[in-house]
């Protein structure tokens, strides 16, 4: 019997996603919820991020057989999370402007703010704000730059960057090389696991080396994380033991999640990048709620009922916007003098 079956993740793909982001969100309340019988989970919560690359790289392969044009496929990405993300990205701006809170200035800081290259540049500085507010969505958009020139490399090559991406990357950790910016490049070989997880998927790996290589790895990284993260081990050990013990892990969650309603996380799933940044700047909300409600595991419960109602309703808001804007852009377009 194959315990690890990678048509598993892309079955429950949408609904492991869901759960990512609210071990993330959880994570993010972890305080709130400290002392009580989940919290050694919660306060583990950021590996939802690491969740979210493996199974993004994944189904990104799946978008670059239909059609691997580089330019087709920045588009495509850059137009489901650009829109949404400078939405919520000028609503800090001008919050922060009326709060007199550090705010870009000048052109220089308005383009590394917008761009996500503020992120990279100046993570070290104290100019959160300024040059950028948060740093997933540009480590996103940077890998998602290099996504189509790894999915059309040989799985030989893949893996050579694969495996140097780990070397790299614990070695930095090691010399405590931007530490700030560890959260990103620590990263990056989850996401190139992704590319590799579909080539076993597909075939392109040999069925019998896939399967050798997925138990002893999973089982293998499975008892590297527990150990990394028994002895509070540095260096983020604890990343790439987690990273190859997902493909077990996951396959785990979905034998779980037939008995829960699956259709209820896999909604969650499709609203993983509204939830992300709303929840970003959703924290006085729940300082009132819980002065509502004392009980502190009933208090986020509403709070995350909450921010799920208000992300939906802001997806259909901003899906309804961009086609509105786009239906005018074409119909100008063919207004247009040289069209004719």
């Amino acid at each position: 019997m194959n315990i690890i079956n990678l048509d598993n993740i892309q079955k429950g793909r949408n609904a492991f996603m869901g759960l990512a982001i609210l071990w993330i969100i959880l994570f993010h309340y972890s305080q709130i919820l400290s002392n009580t019988l989940i919290s050694p989970i919660i306060e583990e919560g950021y590996l939802g991020v690491d969740i979210f690359l493996l199974l993004s790289s994944f189904g990104l392969c799946f978008s670059l057989k239909r059609d691997n044009n580089y330019v087709n496929f920045i588009k495509r990405r850059f137009k489901r999370i650009i829109p949404t993300w400078w939405f919520v990205s000028t609503f800090i701006l001008v919050f922060n402007i009326v709060l007199q809170k550090d705010h870009p200035n000048n052109i220089f800081q308005i383009i590394c703010y917008y761009s996500g290259v503020g992120w990279w540049l100046f993570h070290n500085t104290d100019l959160s704000g300024v040059y950028y507010w948060e740093w997933y969505i540009p480590t996103l958009l940077c890998f998602y730059l290099f996504a189509p020139f790894l999915f059309k490399l040989n799985t030989k090559k893949l893996s050579l960057i694969f495996i140097t991406s780990i070397i790299i990357a614990l070695v930095l950790s090691y010399f405590i090389v931007a530490t700030t910016l560890c959260i990103s490049y620590r990263r990056i070989p989850v996401f190139i696991y992704g590319f590799l997880l579909f080539r076993m998927y597909s075939g392109e790996i040999d069925a019998k080396i896939s399967r050798m290589f997925l138990c002893i790895s999973s089982i293998a990284g499975l008892i590297l994380f527990v150990f990394a993260i028994s002895f509070r081990f540095k260096y983020g050990l604890h990343f790439y033991g987690f990273m190859f013990a997902l493909p077990l892990l996951l396959n785990i969650c979905y034998i779980l999640l037939r008995g829960l309603p699956v259709r209820v996380f896999s909604f969650i799933g499709t609203l993983t990048l509204q939830l992300y940044l709303i929840h970003n700047i959703y924290g006085h909300p729940l300082r009132s709620i819980m002065k509502l409600i004392p009980n502190r595991i009933a208090a986020v419960c509403v709070s995350l009922i909450l921010l799920i109602v208000i992300s939906y309703v802001f997806s259909i808001v901003m899906s309804y916007t961009i086609k509105k804007l786009e239906s005018i852009a074409i119909n100008k377009a063919d207004d247009h003098p040289l069209q004719r």
